[in-house]
């Protein structure tokens, strides 16, 4: 499995326990996990390039947002780091999508 759908599944199996969690769950988690799924599965379609900018650039946010959700789900007073993580990833990739598959 490609590097980026690896950590991609890291972040979204932490955000799902954080969901869980009576605790930390709410609509934004919610709301987190539906856009990490359809990107997941958007990406998963395509051919993936390592060596285009747009996708270092993603893994590497998605590295940020993977780590930032495990420290999360060990602490949860550290979700509101992982919010933002977890936001840039997924423009990251909106990013690595739309230069994967421009709209004509």
């Amino acid at each position: 499995m490609d590097s980026l759908l690896q950590e991609l599944q890291r972040t979204i199996g932490a955000v799902e326990k954080l969901a869980e969690k009576p605790a930390t769950a709410s609509e934004q988690l919610d709301e987190l996990l539906d856009q990490l799924f359809q990107q997941k599965t958007d990406l998963a379609k395509l051919q993936l390039n390592p060596s285009v900018p747009a996708y270092q650039q993603a893994l590497h946010a998605v590295r940020q947002a993977a780590g930032k959700s495990d420290r999360a789900v060990k602490d949860s007073g550290k979700v509101g780091e992982m919010v933002p993580a977890v936001n840039d990833a997924i423009g990251k990739i909106a990013k690595l999508l739309d230069h994967l598959a421009p709209i004509d």
